[in-house]
């Protein structure tokens, strides 16, 4: 079988050094998980997993917290660097998973063509709390609201690909 066609998904929040890389590398260890891969050959499977912020600063490092809550799980957001959502990167996804609603009302403010690729986290529009300034426990609540909704997109997204319409 040839290489799939890439489908690339992106986490956004504000300054993409809590929630949305956090989003973004449980997402890879979880798709990796569902195809039976290792996370460096998701991109053979089709996929490409992205992370940017709404008023990120270019390369700022990942939460500490967020670092160490990851940490104990074996994931490894040291190498992060925060990104901007840039025009670029809203003509290369395919699909945009935001934190909350006031980040996915502002990409469609800029960009009402996506609306159809921008979405929140949180199927019923929830917003995800930014647990930045708060212990390991509030990191940990936000993180496990972030895989909860992960898991569904998954199973989404695979029977989509299973069954495509």
């Amino acid at each position: 079988m040839g290489r799939l066609a890439s489908e690339v998904i992106l986490f956004a929040c504000t300054g993409n050094t809590c929630r949305s890389p956090m989003a973004e590398v449980l997402f890879r260890k979880l798709l990796a998980e569902k195809l039976n891969c290792p996370e460096e050959e998701l991109v053979d499977h089709g996929y490409v997993i992205l992370s940017a912020g709404l008023a990120a600063a270019i390369g700022a490092p990942a939460n500490p917290e967020a670092i160490a809550l990851l940490a104990d799980e074996g994931l490894d957001l040291r190498n992060h660097e925060s990104q901007p959502l840039t025009e670029r990167l809203l003509q290369q996804v395919d699909m945009i998973y935001t934190m909350t609603r006031g980040h996915r009302d502002a990409i469609l403010a800029e960009r009402p063509d996506l609306a159809s690729r921008v979405r929140t986290l949180s199927p019923g529009g929830k917003d995800i709390a930014d647990p930045i300034g708060g212990g390991r426990d509030v990191y940990r609540s936000c993180k496990q609201v972030i895989e909860t909704h992960l898991q569904q997109i998954i199973q989404d997204l695979l029977s989509l690909r299973s069954h495509p319409s």
